[in-house]
């Protein structure tokens, strides 16, 4: 939970604690710290036999051969060991969570902390934004990647407050998520905002039907015209509008980054050009002045790792999705049961957000995505557990009739 807390704050200044950790894991901070504690405990416990399996779903399995296929690519590329560690910190905090969230009550104050989260952090957003005259997300983290964790975190607050019987808890909590989409508004991320659209349209009909859900994506629609966000957004239609600063710019490099990255792909489709190593090859694959990133998830995967380790994350996501949607639907049970239907459809509509911001971003190594997916394996689990447990309860035994009365003859 700690962790969580300052997660938003790790380029903070007075998080950061050398620039590596034994020449390993490059900008050490007291996040990577106490993931390093947590891991070393969740070892403790695993020895002890006191937790589960670790790699007996099939995210966590996806995710170790995604991680040997990012080793071999580093390999055959002769790829600074430093590359691979942005990955490994996510190996070792996998059994953390898994070794720490085993229970629904634990898995209860960590949605609830996810909840709480960014809402927290707003306001201090809002202080940097008014002090660099940026967009939100500046003096914070960069504003594509603010909202791309907004996205995550949105439905969650939404989610709790769906339980609640509460009057006021149940508002202050859907309060609560209408700070985070006004946040995500105030980042002008076009990506983001797509995402969010998109998310918005998912977790409405399923909640409330395609007729409330159109009503919903007018609404965010008609909420961003006047922002600055609208505005970026109009002028990719409409000729007469006059685009923001850089915008021009921004999309000319991502046109140039994709078809660079495509060629890249193209020319390495096995093992990639190594990880790490998009920015190095940019300039010769995209033509551009300037040595970028890929600027999307998926073709930065495929260049760096190869079309086999896109293909393993797609399969991971996918294998996410499916295992909170299945949760979603549990009926019946009481309220644990509708509360963990409830997380688990806010869980998955965050990550289906976040999937579309990704094409916008490189966002395969943020902190909140692999939280959201380490935790969709611990909703898996309990899901089946509710299931098995409804399914051993023995069905109720109707009361027996009585037999009718004999007439009594004289």
């Amino acid at each position: 939970m700690v962790m969580l807390l300052i997660m938003p704050f790790e380029t903070s200044p007075y998080l950061y604690l050398s620039p590596s950790f034994l020449g390993i894991i490059p900008d050490f901070t007291v996040i990577k710290l106490l993931g390093m504690i947590g891991f070393a405990w969740a070892m403790l416990k695993i020895v002890a036999r006191e937790s589960g399996p670790i790699f007996e779903s099939p995210q966590a399995r996806l995710f170790v051969a995604m991680f040997i296929g990012i080793v071999i690519s580093a390999a055959l590329n002769e790829s600074a060991f430093t590359a691979i560690t942005k990955y490994l910190v996510f190996v070792l905090f996998l059994p953390f969570v898994l070794v720490s969230v085993r229970t629904q009550a634990r898995l209860r104050w960590v949605m609830y902390t996810l909840g709480l989260t960014m809402v927290i952090v707003v306001p201090y957003a809002l202080r940097q934004t008014a002090r660099y005259e940026g967009r939100m997300g500046v003096g914070v983290y960069e504003p594509n990647y603010f909202a791309a964790n907004l996205l995550l975190l949105i439905p969650i607050p939404l989610a709790i407050a769906s339980y609640q019987t509460v009057r006021w808890k149940r508002w202050a909590w859907m309060g609560a998520s209408c700070v985070l989409i006004g946040a995500l508004i105030s980042t002008s991320s076009r990506g983001g905002y797509l995402g969010l659209l998109v998310a918005a349209l998912v977790y409405s009909a399923r909640r409330w039907g395609v007729r409330r859900a159109v009503v919903v994506l007018m609404v965010l629609i008609i909420a961003a015209l006047p922002t600055d966000l609208g505005r970026r957004a109009r002028s990719a239609f409409d000729p007469d509008v006059r685009p923001a600063p850089g915008v021009e710019e921004s999309n000319r490099a991502h046109r140039a980054l994709l078809w660079g990255g495509l060629k890249m792909a193209h020319d390495a489709p096995l093992f990639g050009v190594g990880p790490q190593r998009f920015k190095d090859y940019s300039r010769r694959y995209s033509g551009l002045n300037i040595s970028y990133i890929a600027h999307n998830t998926y073709l930065e995967l495929a260049a760096e790792g190869g079309l086999p380790v896109l293909i393993i994350f797609v399969l991971m996501y996918l294998t996410a999705l499916g295992a909170l949607g299945r949760a979603a639907r549990l009926t019946g049970g009481g309220p644990q049961t509708r509360e963990l239907a409830a997380w688990a459809e806010a869980m998955r509509t965050g990550l289906i957000g976040f999937a579309i911001a990704g094409a916008f971003i490189s966002a395969q190594f943020e902190k909140f995505f692999w939280v959201m997916m380490f935790l969709s394996i611990v909703v898996g689990r309990l899901a089946h557990d509710h299931t098995a447990t409804s399914a051993e309860q023995p069905a109720p035994v109707p009361a027996a009739t009585p037999p009718a009365s004999t007439p009594q003859f004289a």
